[in-house]
């Protein structure tokens, strides 16, 4: 009987896939442009409702790549990860911060978090920018609050990441990290539903657990996402 692949030999064929995948839905966004140019250049006038279905093929190219974004990174976690180092966790979550490149609406809050864990720092940031992201991608304001707290726990590192949203219903809490699952429609928002999902398997190669916790704020408004990082 042949041995079944191993969870590295699903994640490189998985990164194989997305990878080609990715000239198709980049052909499917680029594409539509050229006929446009080369419609106007012909000096011929294309019907409203072409132009509509055009601009819809585009649409779903983007969320198309955004979900193929999210599937290479899911891929990449544990297999490409660096080796483990020392890292300052509030450094690592300025640095998260800025290359999710918040809105200005958003103000970020770390001044609670005086930590040092070991761990690859390339998947630190996986974790970290998807901890961030899904806390203002996910409000249902302009303007919101993330802050984060660090307390040691014996050789881990309890990490909290908080906003002040509309918070996730508790009958979600381990639904939002299977993958591809959102709480809104994909086509609303433009979410691959991955964001947690790598997450979660970032957690797991570190030997720790992420789970969503309490609210941050009053009335019953807010989302704690809680893990646990190494020391050591």
């Amino acid at each position: 009987m042949k041995n079944k692949p191993s969870d590295r030999e699903l994640d490189s064929y998985l990164y194989a896939i997305t990878h080609d995948l990715k000239s198709f839905s980049r052909a499917m966004r680029v594409i539509p442009d050229w006929i446009i140019e080369d419609i106007e250049q012909s000096h011929v006038s294309l019907p409203e409702e072409v132009t509509e279905h055009l601009s819809m093929l585009q649409h779903y190219a983007r969320g198309m790549d955004k979900m193929l974004d999210g599937l290479t990174d899911l891929s990449r976690v544990g297999r490409l990860a660096h080796a483990s180092e020392q890292i300052q966790l509030r450094e690592a979550l300025d640095l998260a911060w800025t290359e999710i490149g918040a809105s200005p609406g958003f103000t970020a809050d770390f001044s609670q978090v005086d930590a040092t864990i070991m761990a690859p720092a390339n998947d630190i940031q996986r974790l970290l920018q998807a901890l961030l992201r899904n806390s203002v991608c996910h409000h249902d304001g302009n303007t919101g609050l993330v802050r984060a707290k660090a307390r040691p726990d014996g050789d881990r590192i309890i990490l909290d990441v908080m906003d002040d949203g509309p918070g996730i219903d508790p009958a979600y809490h381990d639904k939002v990290f299977d993958p591809l699952h959102t709480l809104l429609p994909k086509d609303d928002t433009g979410f691959s539903g991955l964001g947690l999902t790598v997450a979660r398997k970032v957690m797991t190669t570190l030997g720790g657990e992420i789970a969503i916790v309490d609210g941050a704020s009053a009335n019953d408004r807010g989302c704690t996402i809680r893990c646990d990082l190494p020391t050591e």
